[in-house]
Parts: structure tokens; C-alpha cells; sequence
């Protein structure tokens, strides 16, 4: 699994996991479960969030998410 981003929030991380499953990309949301244990801000090292996809969608995921990386 090759890491392509860091979500800077839940809804950010809400649309890009809904825009690669559209696309049928294999990706894991790395961290996603345990940032939403607990409501309120935490620390970002407890709950920093990775997008991993296989490596034979890593291009496909960086087009679907150029917007999001461009920032």
C-alpha cells in the first residue's frame, strides 16, 4: 500500500473515501476508526488520518484527488 494523502478533516476524509470507492480504488483509510472514537479536537499524532491504495491505483487516486493535493 502506497501512501497518497492525509485528510485535513472528517469531511474531507468523507468525500475522498466516497470519490475512490465511486471509482473502485483499493484504498485503506489509515487511522480513520480512531479519530472518530472520541468527539472534540484531539492531538493530531492520536488521531492523524493516511489514505493507502494499492499500488496499481496509486495514479488513479492522485487524479481523483489533484484538487485536494494542489492545497
Amino acid at each position: 500500500m502506497v501512501p497518497v494523502y492525509r485528510p485535513k478533516s472528517e469531511a474531507e476524509a468523507a468525500i475522498i473515501v466516497s470519490m475512490l470507492e465511486a471509482y473502485g480504488v483499493d484504498f485503506v483509510m489509515q487511522g480513520g476508526a480512531f479519530s472518530s472514537m472520541y468527539p472534540g479536537p484531539l492531538p493530531t499524532s492520536l488521531n492523524a488520518q493516511v489514505v493507502l491504495v494499492k499500488a496499481k491505483h496509486e495514479a488513479l487516486a492522485r487524479e481523483l484527488l489533484q484538487d485536494f493535493l494542489d492545497e
